[in-house]
């Protein structure tokens, strides 16, 4: 993401520091772009996860990346050469 262009919107650098604490998994970036009162909710209620504070949602967030693993895509084209059925 170092190549995005350069604003002056405070939103907008909020919105590109927070994607690069998720890209680099650094907490500290993540957490600056939180408020204070943050409450993180998990949908759906059913599932019975409790309702958690920004330094216990940070928590589970850390525990989580652990589990993250770089994937590389990889595509492969193919062209049909079916003959038509007359």
């Amino acid at each position: 993401m170092s190549n995005l262009p350069s604003t002056d919107s405070p939103q907008i650098q909020l919105m590109y520091e927070w994607n690069r604490g998720f890209e680099t998994k650094d907490l500290g970036l993540i957490a600056k772009a939180l408020h204070k009162d943050y409450r993180h909710i998990s949908y759906p209620r059913s599932l019975g996860l409790p309702e958690q504070n920004k330094e216990e949602w940070l928590e589970f967030l850390g525990r989580d990346f652990d589990h993250w693993v770089d994937h590389k895509a990889s595509y492969i084209s193919y062209r049909l050469n079916a003959p038509h059925c007359i």
